[in-house]
């Protein structure tokens, strides 16, 4: 649904800038304009090639961090299992309170962080389910050289976890600033008003021409503004990893 609108909102705009364009082709002569159109092209193509360039490193930007989000998400939700698995090693009370504490984690994780983030709110308790495991960790007494060997294995999956959580957590907090955001949006803007400085003699061709550009940019920089929430909807990262490993988790506990 969401994506249907932005298509709607993109043709909207597309045909408003059409439409502008031909308000002002019928108040202004083009004729004169057809002599400085090699002037004009030259221009106009080291601008597009620049403001190409920067739109081209955006959306890369973009996806890099998606893709940051996405396989952090998978190594995080994957060492929660883990976690609950190695902590079978112990004793059944520490075994439970361990799976119990990793469950709480990913239905946090899945239910309140995700939605949160995508929605771009500030989080007061991301960092309680860990906390609560790290405590749990360290009251742990191995007994034994076979223990003592889980327990530093434990401790390295642990510190790994929080290593993968605060790479997912700075992946989706890079957001761009408001300044490169205003010279997206003025230069998308300088790039269809300058399109009507060329002398096209074809009146409906030079029309298209608008249409075309100011449909594809509004494509483009809608793409880049929803790759800027790596969790938006649509484009963005589910939380379906961590879906999976509480359905794990929910296993091991029935055992």
């Amino acid at each position: 649904m969401e994506l249907m609108l932005f298509v709607l909102a993109s043709l909207g705009v597309a045909t408003m800038a059409t439409i502008v364009h031909f308000v002002v082709r019928k108040r202004v002569n083009h004729q004169p304009l057809s002599h400085h159109n090699e002037v004009t092209a030259a221009v106009y193509a080291t601008f597009g090639v620049l403001y190409a360039v920067i739109l081209g490193l955006l959306v890369s930007h973009g996806q890099s961090r998606r893709d940051i989000v996405s396989e952090a998400s998978v190594r995080e939700a994957a060492l929660l299992v883990d976690v609950a698995q190695i902590g079978q090693s112990f004793d059944s009370t520490t075994a439970t309170h361990l799976t119990k504490a990793c469950l709480a984690y990913t239905r946090h994780v899945a239910s309140i962080e995700w939605p949160l983030s995508s929605r771009e709110e500030v989080q007061h308790t991301h960092r309680e389910h860990l906390d609560e495991l790290w405590s749990i960790v360290r009251s742990i007494e191995p007994q034994g050289a076979r223990q003592e060997a889980v327990y530093k294995s434990l401790l390295e999956i642990m510190g790994s976890l929080a290593s993968e959580r605060y790479e997912r957590h700075a992946a989706m907090g890079d957001h761009m600033s408001f300044f490169l955001k205003l010279v997206l949006l003025v230069g998308g803007l300088v790039t269809v008003v300058f399109l009507w400085f060329f002398g096209v003699q074809d009146a409906r061709l030079h029309l298209v021409y608008t249409w075309l550009v100011t449909f594809m940019l509004i494509l483009v920089l809608g793409l880049i503004f929803a790759l800027d929430n790596p969790l938006r909807a649509g484009v963005g990262v589910d939380p379906s990893d961590f879906y999976r490993a509480e359905g794990e988790l929910r296993t091991l506990l029935e055992k």
